[in-house]
């Protein structure tokens, strides 16, 4: 399993390229391909395994009726998880044997990876060369990301970015432009975006007019990794093991760290953990208004959706070495599933660009994974922020030349690796230590988790 592990990593973390280049069209005789099992037979029940999302509620029901419609020897159970808490459910249900048949495990906190380890993924390469027409659309080197040892083990559904929004009201009331669009303009920096959020700044410590100008949401190391520096090697992404860590020996980690809490402690422009958990209780900060820009991740076109203001968005600033995660979330059947078959008809419907593919990027917002879809979802956005078609998808293309698959997809154990780095992290953005004692007590942390 290691060597399968490994294979499918590296492919992973050098898989950068354009999500959406040429694609065949589907076969002719697609729609009739794959659909023995559940049309004359018994009736079967599926275990459908969702995060909490109200964004996705009416798409889950939608695509329950109409599965259950077309097919009815097969009932569709949805399951929904908060998703602090799908690892342990989950752990358990595998363990017990009683497993979902149909869920995405970049959903939980851990990530793909952690859960290939446990072979409690289902190799799905027999469905995929049958009816290889009903998912010929989705970009092959997306699908790729899933094979191990020319074994396929998911299939994507979203293919996100990282990007920065901002509140286009906040800026026009100030007199600021807005920030481009091209991920190649050099100009646009950090010291830019600093200089935007001195100017969107105001009212800090006054609760009820304070605005900040900038967060930024990402975890410690993909902060790092905006300024070209990680806290692991380059094998802790090609082994799913996290081993010696990289905290002290990158010199970026430490220029990462250092500028976020200067946003925080010296130029006073952006708020600490204590304050975005103040805001938080609230309502998300960016929504309710009291920050300007936020660096996050491509869920933000849907997140962001309530807004009662518009909004635009924009690369995430220039850094020599710059990368930004890119979040590519699978359908996966569960290696215990008693239903593979009917589960596999599932997964094909719920990809389906002409069905539920099509409404999943409709309702929720999200990065279609199927080529077939771009254009359809660079209008969506476009109609959406009010940029131009040609911008959102510069946009797109550029976050996936300058992007790399999350971390906590790669590494093994994500979640508590986190959470380490977290606990130290939050001490740093209140001021409580200096970046130097952090990133020591980072590494220390980190050398002393025993996996």
């Amino acid at each position: 399993m290691k060597t399968k592990t490994t294979a499918l990593l590296l492919a992973l973390f050098l898989s950068v390229s354009l999500l959406y280049g040429c694609s065949k069209g589907k076969s002719n005789n697609a729609a009739s391909s794959g659909d023995t099992g559940s049309s004359g037979g018994d009736k079967v029940t599926i275990e459908w395994l969702v995060r909490t999302d109200p964004n996705m509620i009416d798409w889950e029901k939608d695509m329950i009726a109409g599965f259950q419609k077309d097919n009815p020897n097969i009932t569709v159970k949805l399951t929904t998880i908060p998703q602090a808490e799908i690892d342990q459910r989950l752990t358990t249900m595998i363990s017990s044997g009683k497993v979902p048949d149909v869920w995405s495990p970049n959903w939980a906190n851990s990530g793909f990876a952690s859960y290939m380890k446990m072979g409690a993924l289902k190799d799905m390469t027999s469905f995929i060369e049958r009816d290889s027409g009903d998912i010929s659309t989705i970009n092959q080197q997306i699908m790729d990301i899933y094979k191990i040892d020319n074994k396929t083990y998911g299939i994507p559904m979203l293919a996100i970015g990282s990007f920065l929004f901002y509140n286009k009201e906040l800026f026009d009331k100030d007199g600021v432009p807005y920030p481009p669009t091209d991920w190649n303009d050099t100009s646009w920096n950090y010291d830019a975006m600093l200089q935007k959020a001195q100017k969107l700044t105001h009212d800090v410590g006054n609760a009820n007019k304070q605005v900040f100008g900038v967060l930024n949401s990402m975890s410690p190391n993909l902060q790092t990794w905006g300024f070209g520096g990680d806290m692991f090697k380059p094998e802790a992404y090609t082994s799913a093991v996290m081993g010696e860590p990289a905290v002290l020996t990158n010199p970026q980690n430490k220029e990462a760290l250092q500028f976020n809490v200067d946003l925080i402690q010296k130029h006073k422009v952006a708020p600490n953990q204590a304050t975005v958990d103040a805001v938080s209780a609230v309502g998300d900060p960016f929504l309710t208004g009291k920050v300007a820009m936020v660096i996050n991740g491509g869920w933000g076109f849907w997140a962001y959706g309530p807004a009662k203001f518009k909004w635009g968005v924009a690369p995430i600033p220039y850094h020599d070495g710059r990368k930004v995660p890119l979040f590519v979330d699978p359908w996966c059947i569960s290696e215990k599933s008693k239903h593979p078959e009917e589960s596999w008809k599932f997964i094909k419907y719920l990809v389906d660009p002409n069905n539920g593919g099509k409404k999943f990027m409709e309702k929720t917002s999200a990065t279609p994974a199927d080529t077939s879809l771009a254009d359809q979802w660079y209008q969506q956005m476009a109609d959406k922020t009010g940029m131009k078609v040609e911008e959102v998808k510069q946009l797109n293309e550029g976050a996936v030349q300058n992007g790399r698959e999350a971390d906590n997809h790669l590494i093994d154990k994500f979640a508590v690796i986190s959470t380490t780095i977290n606990q130290t992290a939050n001490s740093l953005w209140n001021g409580q230590k200096s970046v130097d004692q952090g990133l020591q007590e980072i590494d220390k942390n980190l050398r002393s988790l025993k996996f």
